[in-house]
Order: C-alpha cells, then structure tokens, then sequence
C-alpha cells in the first residue's frame, strides 16, 4: 500500500508513476521488473520512489488494484442480481471480466499477473478473503466491510456450509478455481492460437458446475 506520501502528490504526478508501473509490469513479471524502469519513466529520482512503496512489490500490488477497482463491487452485484446464488454469481462476473484480461487495454499486464501467480501472489490480489491481516486499521475496516458485503450477498441457505468459516473456505475454493483457469487459458492461448475466451467461459462453467453438483455419477441400483 502507498504511504500517505504518495497520496500527497498531484493527481497528475500520482498517474505518472501509476503509468510507469502499467509499462514495467506488462513488459515483464514482478520477479522480473526494474524499478530503475519504473523511475526513468516515472522521471523521479530513486530517494522518492521508497517515499511512496515500500518496493516494487508494494506498487506492483497497488497497481493491480487500482485495475481492479471495481471488481469486487460487481462481484457482489453479480450475486445480488442472481438472488444470492454463489455460482451463477460467478459465472457472471467470470464471464464480465474474462474479455476485459484478455483483451482489454491491461491485457499484457494481467498475462503477466496469471501466468506467473503463486500462493503468495493469489493471497495478495483476493484480500477480501484473508480472514486474519496484518495490515493497517483502515486497510482491515476496509476489507471488513468488503467481506461483510460479499458475505451478505450470498443466500447460504443454498449451501451446505455451517459458519463463516466453512463460507471463506468455499469463497477461497470458487476465486482459485476462476484463476487457475484464467492461466490455463493464457498458456493454452499461447499454444494455440485457436484457443478462444468461449473455450475458457466453457472450462469455468464445468469446473463450477462439478463444484456445485458434484463429479462423482450416481450409481444405477
């Protein structure tokens, strides 16, 4: 998360540097970004950029979530418009967000985020699941509320889960699912070129479907 310094800049010097890092982290991966990049281009010296991050680790996250902004609030419209049903919830918000990863004007730099994801990085971009953070007071109210918001907007009646707990375990399985295939999609992509964004709507909505249904077949009697 930036330091207050960072938020204390013009609007137009914040977007600088929020630019730089769009050039950086789409022409390379986070292990492999230079933040002596990020400062040519940003055109600050080096002093000020650990005034604003911590480390490139630090802008690479905020960037990221400054992409994704409004993805967790139309997630939980997704739900709210499907009447509280987790799966078609998603299905809808995959199916929203696939063509803007894909295609859209950041689409080099979320290859980069899917095809080089790790436990650590999964944690990082799904804050609103971590149950227990170390962040800051007002980072922990604000990912409160956004777990209360999604938590609200599902009908748990339709699930069989028995507390929150058993909930975020459930949350956690479904957000993993939906970037696993994500970058499945990207390498096969990159295999074969006729590999489209129906295929992977088409791979979420099975793996979804055995989640929500099950994969084992009923036995005849």
């Amino acid at each position: 998360m930036p330091t207050e310094t960072f938020f204390n800049l013009p609007k137009e010097k914040q977007q600088r540097i929020l630019d730089a890092a769009k050039k950086e982290f789409s022409r390379a991966s986070l292990k492999d970004a230079s933040i002596a990049n990020v400062i040519k281009d940003a055109e600050i010296p080096r002093g000020s950029f650990y005034q604003y991050f911590k480390d490139k680790e630090d802008l690479y996250y905020y960037y990221f979530q400054t992409v994704r902004h409004d993805g967790h609030r139309y997630l939980v419209s997704s739900i709210q418009q499907a009447n509280g049903d987790l799966f078609q919830g998603f299905e809808e918000y995959f199916a929203w967000m696939v063509p803007e990863i894909f295609v859209g004007d950041h689409a080099l730099f979320y290859k980069n985020v899917f095809t080089n994801m790790d436990y650590h990085g999964f944690r990082r971009v799904t804050p609103h699941l971590e149950k227990n953070s170390e962040a800051c007071q007002d980072k922990q109210l604000a990912r409160k509320k956004h777990q209360k918001d999604l938590l609200d907007a599902i009908d748990r009646s339709t699930l069989k889960v028995t507390d929150d707990h058993e909930l975020h375990l459930l949350l956690q399985l479904v957000m993993h699912t939906l970037f696993t295939t994500i970058a499945d999609g990207y390498r096969r992509v990159l295999m074969d070129g006729s590999y489209d964004i129906e295929q992977i709507n088409r791979n979420f909505e099975s793996k979804l479907n055995w989640l929500k249904n099950g994969a084992r077949k009923e036995q005849d009697e």
